[in-house]
């Protein structure tokens, strides 16, 4: 059974569109919302034609256009639509598949992996790239919707790949990639502000680049040759950004082989020689060299910096007494084992093992949720990361834009964490990005986007 071809369409039609709006695209928006990430019995065909039903107000009342796409995702393109309005039919759409955890998915750098907003003037090749994939792959539509056989899985880094990857990762341009994420301290007045931001490339956005069929982090080791190779890529892309733009205080994850040789010294030269940089070093790398992290933390803090211990999980707290360790800050992963008493190793609470470090010395990563934010707070943690300190960030953000009723909330949590490229480009308001250092609402009373937003 099929929609009427009038109201969705299909991946060619959808370039063609995208190719028409590209010769005007001010004003034109869109939204990708990834059903296929859905879980199989949430992808009926009864189910992807009420999903597409539900813009049908925007097709009637806006003039815009739903396509279903060969995959099953499913893209909304108009001229002139409000980001509000968009949302709301978004909303909706999430609350039809609440059930399925898809509907609330992140990715890896803990933005949305099952919407994402465009603006074409921004972002229309973007769009249209991801919509030209889905055409390309034999088939696809059939795997997604009826899973009759096992998409092709890629296959595992070895020794034999890696001479192959590195030589494409070279060719890579990671200036436009380069995201930024604020690392947010919180005082005991519960009052916030940004303490650092952290640089980083996405891991999956550079496998999509260099090596889409290869597991790049199946094999830890070659997963650390492969990010030694990429820091002398980020040195490249730290040269190329508008130092203009840059926060006063910056950390990025470098490998130890990095901080104590000559590609450090080339970074350092491509930063502001004021700025308060931070080294962040895996903490599978640092047990690997304990010795150089001694190194590496004598030649951070004499130019007073610092090093921060990244990666650390629950499982590590309770094995590794890693507060003993020559880091001056250590980055924990927040995940529901953490707050989950039963939860040990070698005989230790990881609770317990954190409570140990002191939290003045933590950072408590991945925070996607005010549960998380008020389980590190009441455990004494200062600092935290993630994408809903992101979305207090965005809200104050916006909150203080004269031309706020320009964007969503989503567009301006995305455009604030792109360190350059067409995504920091759509703003309508550049300098209002760099602008919010202070979150002026209280956090943890009430931490809530709405909340952290005042002023």
């Amino acid at each position: 059974m099929r929609l009427p071809s009038t109201f969705v369409h299909g991946d060619q039609s959808l370039l063609d569109c995208l190719e028409r709006l590209s010769r005007a695209p001010e004003g034109c928006r869109a939204v990708y919302i990834a059903l296929s990430r859905l879980r199989f019995q949430n992808r009926s065909q009864n189910r992807l034609r009420i999903a597409a039903s539900l813009f049908a107000p925007l097709v009637t009342g806006h003039g815009a256009e739903v396509f279903l796409l060969s995959n099953g995702d499913l893209v909304v393109v108009g001229r002139d639509l409000s980001g509000s309005l968009l949302e709301t039919h978004v909303e909706r759409l999430r609350a039809l598949f609440q059930g399925d955890p898809a509907s609330r998915g992140l990715d890896d750098d803990g933005r949305d992996a099952f919407v994402t907003y465009h603006a074409l003037e921004a972002t229309g090749r973007d769009l249209a790239q991801r919509v030209d994939d889905v055409r390309r792959v034999p088939g696809e539509s059939w795997r997604t919707l009826r899973r009759t056989q096992e998409p092709v899985s890629p296959q595992p880094m070895v020794p034999r790949l890696m001479k192959r990857v590195g030589e494409a990762l070279a060719q890579v341009e990671p200036h436009s990639l380069v995201q930024r994420q604020a690392v947010i301290q919180i005082d005991e007045g519960r009052r916030g502000h940004v303490a650092f931001e952290e640089f980083f490339v996405s891991i999956a956005e550079l496998r999509r680049h260099c090596a889409p069929d290869v597991d790049i982090t199946a094999n830890r080791w070659l997963f650390q040759e492969f990010c030694r190779l990429l820091d002398k890529q980020m040195v490249r892309a730290l040269a190329r950004l508008d130092r203009s733009t840059l926060p006063s205080s910056m950390s990025m994850n470098l490998n130890l082989e990095t901080v104590t040789g000559p590609v450090f010294d080339d970074l350092l030269r491509a930063l502001p020689p004021s700025m308060n940089f931070l080294v962040e070093i895996q903490v599978i790398d640092a047990f690997a060299n304990l010795s150089r992290l001694h190194d590496a933390a004598a030649i951070v803090r004499a130019r007073g910096d610092a090093l921060v211990l990244d990666g650390v999980n629950a499982n590590a707290l309770g094995l590794v007494d890693v507060g003993n360790l020559d880091v001056d800050f250590v980055k924990v992963q927040w995940e529901p084992d953490l707050a989950d008493s039963r939860t040990t190793a070698g005989g230790v609470d990881p609770a317990e093992a954190m409570d140990a470090i002191g939290g003045e010395r933590v950072i408590l990563n991945r925070v996607e949720s005010e549960a998380a934010l008020r389980w590190g707070l009441a455990h004494g943690v200062q600092a935290f990361q993630g994408f809903f300190m992101d979305r207090m960030v965005g809200a104050t953000t916006m909150a203080g834009c004269p031309r706020q009723e320009l964007c969503t909330l989503a567009q301006c949590i995305d455009r604030r964490r792109a360190a350059a490229g067409p995504g920091r480009q759509a703003c309508p308001n550049p300098p209002r990005l760099n602008a919010v250092r202070h979150l002026s609402g209280a956090v943890g009373r009430r931490a809530s986007v709405r909340g952290a937003a005042h002023g």
